[in-house]
């Protein structure tokens, strides 16, 4: 690992427990648990530099689901997302939008798949977009092929200002979707669409959507205001949360020409039809 330094570079036995988990069936469900207590049990205060999709990351092994199954189980997390992202995004020229980057785990998944192209991703919070940061940072090489956006906002409403967000135990889960008894945290907030025309592109090939509910604050204003230009050619869309929607943006984007691709209990993939 080039870019690793000492203090985050796991040991032998580290390096033994993350491979077995990664390519035994170690890495499946409740054993993955396991695997992930004993990583934590010989680096208790520290994240790890590991590899990931073709580039290195930076990730911690406790309080975010995102990090944990990157870390002990990549070829594993987010199949059926990433089969999708697979087929849709354009290797050469594209536009991706990551809205919830989280610690930038699928952004740089989707960053893999680029040569050349725009890559936008959006994290609120403060602490979570320093790792998306960092993890960026540890692959230079992506910022020399792709005009890379890394924007520390939330994305929402139709005009810009600040948003207050929860913030739950588990690191990636903040939301604009307010819990009682959960600490919140304001931060600045943007329109979608008013983040596209700030990172200059007037095409989207990709929108990956993942705010914990928040979803229809961001969707119904920007197809409010988008031109048919600007829609996104495909979507993928966590709705695990939307009990928690106001308005129905599964059924606001049928309307709109998508079709639902794929659908689970987690998520939902759309493409817009010609």
């Amino acid at each position: 690992m080039d870019h690793a330094t000492q203090a985050f570079r796991p040991g032998p036995l580290s390096q033994a427990l993350v491979a077995l988990s990664r390519y035994t069936p170690l890495g499946r469900g409740g054993m993955r648990k396991l695997m992930a207590k004993a990583v934590r049990a010989l680096n208790p205060q520290v994240p790890l530099d590991v590899s990931l999709y073709g580039g290195q990351a930076r990730l911690h092994h406790t309080g975010n689901n995102s990090e944990v199954k990157a870390l002990l189980s990549p070829n594993r997390y987010a199949r059926e997302e990433y089969a999708f992202c697979r087929k849709h995004m354009p290797s050469e020229g594209g536009v991706f939008l990551d809205i919830g980057g989280n610690a930038g785990v699928f952004s740089l998944f989707v960053a893999s798949l680029m040569q050349s192209g725009t890559l936008i991703s959006a994290e609120p919070q403060p602490a979570m977009f320093e790792r998306l940061r960092t993890n960026f940072s540890l692959n230079p090489d992506l910022g020399k092929r792709l005009d890379l956006h890394l924007q520390q906002t939330a994305v929402g409403g139709d005009s810009p200002g600040l948003l207050t967000i929860s913030l739950p135990e588990s690191a990636g889960q903040a939301s604009a979707r307010l819990a009682e008894g959960v600490p919140t945290l304001d931060v600045p907030v943007i329109p979608m669409i008013d983040l596209l025309h700030r990172c200059g592109v007037d095409k989207l090939d990709l929108l990956k959507i993942d705010v914990a509910g928040f979803e229809d604050g961001v969707l119904f204003p920007f197809f409010a205001a988008a031109t048919s230009d600007l829609l996104p050619k495909a979507i993928v869309m966590e709705a695990c949360h939307s009990g928690r929607w106001e308005r129905d943006c599964e059924a606001m984007l049928l309307e709109h020409g998508y079709k639902i691709v794929h659908k689970d209990r987690t998520n939902m993939m759309l493409i817009l039809e010609p």
